[in-house]
């Protein structure tokens, strides 16, 4: 088969779809990404993948953006005749579809949704009117266009409707070969941490994410301060916090809001990072107190493929992480109170074997060879 996966982000590709392009290759498939040209294009030419760019900011989402976005797929699918278009994410999905539907009549078109973000986290006129709009576009794509819609949760496609070629597809898998056991800090990483005032032989609990408000970050940082303030030293938490400021979103947290949480005891934060493995080999604990309507979170993923118990939120994509409080706690979104009880519940718990029930969970539901195989039977089914 001659596959096109199409992403809205070179660096999201390259973060997530190369290993899953790699094992197509392998299974003697042809594979082309297309992505917008943000400077990874090159990067994935290295593994042997052809990759067709876009000069178009697609998440601009004005109709002169559409409209081009539109013609350049249209172009493509015209050349290219694809046997599988598997888009990923609202705008290639919303756009694309279409486009292969008139120019690409033969392809099987699969809409990846990995999550449906903060418009359906909100009760607003505005935002309500936002849900309807993107429930009705779905709808439009499985019913005219006839794209087969695939979900990371259950709760993702019931929202959506649950048809007949609304499928569930978990995760999307991670590096395994980077995301394992035994990984190995390097001493420049800990001496970088003992200067911002981590204490090495105290429990370490890790946050990676994007640094918007959804995210949770303010409960978890206000339960820090109300947990290190009622213990000793020795029993202090570390909250290592690897994250992004996104200026182009309003809900991001500000620099300035960044550097008040920072003086928190016992809160470091490092910025953006690419040694994630790392961080997570020297950490006991992974949380994400998120009330953002998330696909599968991929940190959290990251960390039951390195056995690490989890500490999430009840929410969509999140809750289905958890069995039965076995290699984590579930707790109440917004809820600083529930973050705080669930660090001194866990502090008397075996954390490593709560992380090595996540890491069964992970490979019997979420690991590479689940996902991947799962995706290639829905292109031959």
């Amino acid at each position: 088969m001659k596959i096109a996966l199409i992403e809205n982000f070179g660096l999201d590709f390259y973060t997530a779809r190369l290993r899953y392009a790699l094992f197509l290759q392998e299974k003697g498939h042809e594979v082309v990404a297309i992505v917008p040209d943000h400077g990874y294009a090159y990067k994935i030419r290295e593994y042997d993948i052809t990759v067709i760019t876009i000069d178009i900011k697609i998440h601009t989402r004005n109709l002169k953006t559409i409209r081009a976005y539109f013609k350049e797929l249209k172009t493509i699918f015209q050349k290219e005749k694809f046997d599988v278009i598997h888009l990923y994410r609202m705008q290639p999905n919303l756009i694309g579809t279409s486009a292969a539907y008139y120019y690409s009549k033969k392809s099987k078109v699969i809409n990846h949704i990995t999550g449906l973000g903060v418009a359906f986290t909100q009760t607003s006129f505005k935002y309500k009117m936002m849900q309807f709009i993107i429930k009705t576009a779905y709808k439009l794509n499985y019913i005219i266009f006839n794209a087969t819609l695939i979900f990371q949760n259950e709760e993702d496609k019931v929202e959506l409707g649950n048809k007949k070629k609304y499928l569930v597809v978990k995760g999307s898998a991670v590096n395994e070969d980077r995301f394992k056991l035994n990984v190995t800090p390097n001493e420049d990483l800990i001496e970088e941490l003992e200067k911002k005032d981590f204490l090495q032989n105290n429990t370490t609990i890790i946050f990676v994410s994007r640094l918007l408000k959804q995210k949770g970050l303010t409960y978890l940082v206000k339960a820090m301060q109300e947990y290190n303030g009622a213990v000793t030293d020795k029993e202090r938490l570390n909250l290592i916090v690897a994250g992004w400021i996104d200026p182009n979103n309003p809900e991001s947290y500000t620099n300035e809001e960044i550097e008040v949480f920072s003086k928190v005891d016992g809160v470091i934060f490092l910025g953006e990072r690419n040694d994630v493995d790392q961080l997570l080999s020297i950490s006991d604990i992974a949380v994400l107190p998120t009330f953002y309507r998330e696909g599968t979170p991929r940190f959290l993923l990251e960390a039951m493929a390195m056995s690490k118990p989890i500490i999430t939120t009840d929410m969509p994509g999140c809750n289905h992480l958890i069995d039965d409080d076995k290699n984590g706690m579930l707790i109440e979104a917004k809820s600083t109170k529930q973050l705080v009880e669930a660090f001194k519940v866990l502090s008397d718990k075996d954390l490593k074997e709560m992380g090595a029930k996540s890491k069964i969970i992970y490979d019997n539901e979420f690991s590479e060879n689940i996902v991947f195989n799962q995706l290639l039977d829905i292109y031959n089914s």
